[in-house]
C-alpha cells in the first residue's frame, strides 16, 4: 500500500497533517471522499493495523516461547522498528514527501519484515528430514549476501522509482551512460545490481540442487529467484511504461519484497543444520 500510495502520488493526500488527515471527516479521523486522502488514509491505518499485530506478535512469544530469548528479542526489535517506522511516516510528511526520507521509509520497513519472518523461522516446525549436523556457514554466507544484495537493489530503486530512464537492459542504450548525474548513477547502479543478482541466484538454486540442500531451503530459492526473473520483466514494463503506472510500480516494490523476505528466510534456514542426504557435498 505504501508502493502504491507513492506510486499514484498520493503521499501528500492529508497535507502535512499526522496522523490524522487535514479537513477530513471527523476531525481528520476520516477521509474525505477523494482519492489521494483515501489512498493516503488506508496507508496509515494500515500501518497502524500492522503496528498492533507486531505488538500481539510480541506478547504471544512472551507468553509461549520467553525461554528462548532470542526469538523474544527479534519480535520486541520489530517492534521498535515499527515505532521508529512511524516516526519516519511522519517526517515524511512534514517535509514535502523529500526522497532521501522516502527512501529511508522504505528501507525500515523492509528491516520489520525481516525481523517478523525471522521470528516466523525460527518458531515453524522443521518439515526436512534428517538429523542436525553442523552449520555450513560458507553455504550461509553466500546465502546472506543474496539477501542483502536484493536489499541494496531494493533500496537503490526506491531512490529513483518515479525518474524515467530510456532504454532496457541498458540505461540510455548505452553499456556506460552519461554519469555526471547522481540519480543515473543510482538508476545505472540499479540495473547493473540487478542483472548480476539474476545469475547469482541462478548459481545458488542450481548449487543446492547439485549438493542436496534440504527441502524448504531449495524451495524458497526456487521462490526467490521465479520472484527475481518476474521482477525483472516487471522493471522492463516500468521502462515502457515511462514510469507512469502505479499497479507496476507497486507490483514491482511487492515482487521486490518477496524476493527479500525469502532470501531472509532460506539464510535462517541454513543455520539450522539440516543434515544433507548422504553421497552429497556440502557447496
Amino acid at each position: 500500500i505504501g508502493g502504491f500510495t507513492r506510486g499514484s502520488g498520493s503521499g501528500y493526500g492529508c497535507a502535512d497533517r499526522w496522523p490524522l488527515c487535514e479537513d477530513g471527516a471527523l476531525g481528520g479521523l476520516l477521509p474525505r471522499w477523494e482519492y489521494h486522502m483515501v489512498v493516503e488514509w488506508l496507508h496509515r491505518w494500515t500501518a497502524a493495523v500492522v503496528g498492533v499485530l507486531v505488538i500481539a506478535t510480541l506478547i504471544s512469544t512472551w507468553r509461549h516461547h520467553r525461554h528462548r530469548t532470542v526469538v523474544v528479542r527479534l519480535a520486541a526489535a520489530a517492534l521498535a522498528v515499527v515505532a521508529i517506522q512511524a516516526w519516519i511516516g511522519r517526517s515524511v510528511v512534514k517535509a514535502d514527501l523529500d526522497v532521501d526520507l522516502v527512501a529511508l521509509h522504505l528501507a525500515v520497513s523492509m528491516v520489520v519484515l525481516a525481523l517478523l519472518t525471522l521470528v516466523a523461522v525460527a518458531l515453524s516446525p522443521r518439515r526436512d528430514d534428517g538429523q542436525v549436523t553442523d552449520v555450513n556457514h560458507t553455504w550461509t554466507t553466500r546465502l546472506g549476501v543474496a539477501a542483502g544484495g536484493s536489499y541494496a537493489l531494493l533500496l537503490l530503486g526506491a531512490y529513483v522509482h518515479n525518474r524515467y530512464f530510456s532504454g532496457w537492459p541498458l540505461v540510455s542504450n548505452t553499456l556506460v551512460p552519461d554519469l555526471s548525474d547522481r540519480y543515473t548513477v543510482v538508476h545505472w547502479l540499479h540495473r547493473a545490481v540487478a542483472g548480476a543478482g539474476f545469475f547469482y541466484l541462478g548459481w545458488l538454486m542450481a548449487t543446492a540442487r547439485r549438493v542436496g540442500r534440504p527441502a524448504g531451503e531449495q524451495s524458497l530459492l526456487r521462490l526467490a529467484t521465479g520472484a527475481y526473473a518476474l521482477n525483472v520483466g516487471l522493471g522492463a514494463v516500468h521502462v515502457l511504461t515511462e514510469v507512469t503506472s502505479s499497479a507496476v510500480i507497486t507490483a514491482h516494490l511487492l515482487g521486490s519484497a518477496v524476493v527479500w523476505t525469502a532470501l531472509v528466510a532460506v539464510t535462517a534456514l541454513s543455520r539450522t543444520g539440516v543434515a544433507v542426504p548422504s553421497g552429497r557435498m556440502e557447496p
